[in-house]
């Protein structure tokens, strides 16, 4: 009888141990200041951009010419997209962003389906939301999970990474027509530009708060306020959009991509 206990005390102990690893324990850090690293001249107006550190890339989504546009050390190495029916094209192509393992994503608003490109910009695989009626945007959790929203509905739905079927909605009724979506370990946030409002949302779909203006939150639930980023790196206006990747803020100009590096102290250990 007591092996038994002893063997339950262990298998419970490797049981906490597991649920601990999954909960990403992480050094608490708080945001010393923001470093400037460099403006990337692009003579064009893009719609969303975002930073990607393993390939120091930036990817640039301009809607008017469905292209995603791959820049590289500052400079434009390649373009994938343009109106078409191949893989590598787009009927309407309406977000991007970055998946886990730092590939390319695409959503096409029309087709419904969700691309996943190398950095380089070849095609890899996709994902069709045939459930969903008009997908708009998308961001992916640090665990895979994907989070739609759906235009119609007005709701953002949770999508599993393992069979693409759907586990839960929410924000129905507190969200309005947010024009980029994003998300950390613990946070959804949602950003209404014709408003200059940010729904926050946890992960699990509780309703958190509305701010006003424009918010990301980094790695460490810093909710971060792009009236604070912009003055600092010199510039007189807000840019059309800010995203934050990999500690890095990317701030969308009419004509230039400006890159923000956020520079942390050590803190004290917690979980974000």
């Amino acid at each position: 009888m007591k092996r038994c206990s002893g063997l339950l005390i262990i298998l419970l102990s490797l049981l906490f141990l597991g649920n601990c690893a999954d909960n990403s324990f992480l050094v608490r850090r708080d945001i010393d200041h923001l470093e400037f690293i460099k403006a990337i001249p692009v003579g064009m107006e893009y719609d969303k951009a975002i930073f990607s550190a393993p390939t120091n890339s930036v990817f640039a989504m301009h809607k008017a010419s469905q292209e995603i546009h791959i820049y590289r050390d500052g400079k434009r190495i390649n373009s994938i997209g343009g109106l078409g029916f191949e893989r590598t094209n787009f009927q309407r192509l309406n977000d991007i962003g970055i998946d886990t393992d730092g590939g390319l994503l695409a959503l096409d608003k029309v087709t419904k389906v969700l691309r996943k490109f190398s950095p380089e910009g070849l095609y890899i695989s996709e994902i069709k939301f045939d459930a969903l009626n008009q997908p708009e945007l998308f961001c992916i959790g640090t665990d895979g999970t994907i989070f739609v929203y759906d235009a119609t509905s007005s709701e953002i739905i949770s999508i599993s990474p393992l069979d693409s079927k759907e586990l839960y909605r929410f924000g129905r009724f507190e969200i309005e027509q947010p024009i980029n979506l994003d998300c950390n370990n613990d946070y959804l946030f949602a950003y209404n530009s014709p408003k200059n409002i940010t729904y926050v949302f946890y992960l699990y779909g509780q309703y958190k708060e509305t701010l006003n203006g424009q918010f990301v939150y980094d790695s460490f639930n810093h909710p971060i306020n792009v009236d604070d980023v912009y003055p600092l790196i010199g510039r007189q206006i807000p840019p059309k959009l800010m995203t934050i990747r990999d500690q890095v803020l990317t701030l969308l100009y009419p004509q230039e991509i400006c890159l923000v590096k956020i520079a942390y102290t050590r803190g004290s250990d917690a979980t974000p």
